[in-house]
């Protein structure tokens, strides 16, 4: 069985750097990285990680605390965690919650029993101060959903400069009668994309219509956003366009159009958020913000490594771009002849 002392051998390097690459230590120049670990393949070396990691009083875990695994917009955050994770030789653990407070303390805890290095949070309620009990003890970071009052690196976008940009869009086309489908949860995210949404209407002299404003439920389901969009377009005076923070809440509210006879986007406008893959498989195809899902979840790990080794100067604060897509169910305002404006 190879030793480290033939890999350090076979890159011509010392024991020592062979060492700091598998530590992954930042000393290391990226030609030496990739020399050793063409050794390591070359003669099938199987460092003893258990007795390293025992040695420096770490798992080599990290956790991912999320509330619904099922969600596509989740679905590639974790994978792009799990791949950088795994390039940096981490194992990780997933812990749904069902956006359950008991079940978020009791993933936490994790930490505590040291069956974890550091975890990510992809959700979290705005008044979930009892997080700094952990983050202050613990490596922590969260990841697209942060509470404000607390000082924790986090990575997200900037939802209420994308908020405006969909109502700007929307208001562009000409439409004045604009609901939103919301969320019941208490997420800062749906906090700032309401604020976007109203601020943008008093913007543009455009009254904010609590009637148009519904809630879908926690957890932005295909179900909740379909009865969401009954309410809206079964009033008096239906709205024209409908902002939706989430992709599947847009989904419902666009099958609610077509079961009452509406056509989108010739009679209704319907704008999503995230931009799922479930966006473009069936026609229309959704006018949506699209998430760096991804590169979040890339970036969250990145900051939680630098946590974890208590790296200097790391940026504790990441904001990644948006983009902004138009597609197929968005159109300009038609005034028809039974409507008024």
């Amino acid at each position: 069985m190879p030793t480290i002392s033939d890999v350090a051998k076979e890159a011509n390097v010392s024991v020592a750097t062979v060492s700091r690459v598998l530590n992954n230590h930042s000393s290391v120049r990226p030609e030496t990285y990739e020399r050793v670990h063409k050794a390591i393949e070359k003669l099938s070396f199987e460092p003893n990680m258990s007795a390293r990691n025992l040695r420096r009083n770490e798992t080599r875990v990290i956790l991912i605390v999320t509330p619904n695994i099922t969600n596509p917009y989740y679905a590639h955050i974790l994978t792009g965690i799990g791949d950088r994770a795994r390039e940096y030789g981490y194992s990780a653990l997933i812990y749904n919650t069902a956006g359950n407070e008991a079940r978020e303390k009791e993933a936490l805890e994790m930490l505590k029993k040291k069956k974890a290095d550091g975890a990510i949070l992809l959700a979290c309620n705005v008044n979930s101060i009892w997080i700094r009990e952990y983050a202050d003890k613990y490596p922590i970071v969260h990841c697209s959903e942060y509470i404000p009052d607390l000082d924790i690196p986090r990575v997200s976008v900037d939802n209420y400069k994308a908020t405006q940009d969909v109502m700007e869009y929307i208001i562009e086309l000409g439409h004045k009668r604009i609901a939103t489908i919301s969320s019941s949860n208490n997420y800062i995210s749906t906090h700032l994309r309401l604020k976007g949404y109203k601020d943008t209407l008093k913007k543009h002299d455009i009254e904010v219509n609590n009637d148009y404003i519904v809630l879908a439920d926690d957890e932005y389901s295909f179900k909740s956003g379909k009865a969401a969009a009954y309410k809206l377009l079964d009033q008096k005076i239906r709205p024209t366009a409908i902002f939706c923070i989430s992709d599947t809440i847009a989904l419902g509210a666009i099958t609610a159009a077509k079961e009452l006879g509406l056509q989108v986007p010739k009679d209704l406008t319907v704008v999503g958020f995230d931009d799922v893959d479930d966006t473009t498989k069936f026609h229309p195809y959704i006018t949506t913000v699209a998430q760096p899902c991804y590169e979040l979840g890339e970036e969250s790990f990145k900051i939680l490594y630098d946590c974890i080794n208590d790296t200097k100067d790391m940026n504790k604060e990441v904001i990644l771009s948006h983009k902004f897509v138009v597609r197929e169910s968005s159109a300009p305002f038609v005034k028809r002849y039974h409507e008024k404006v």
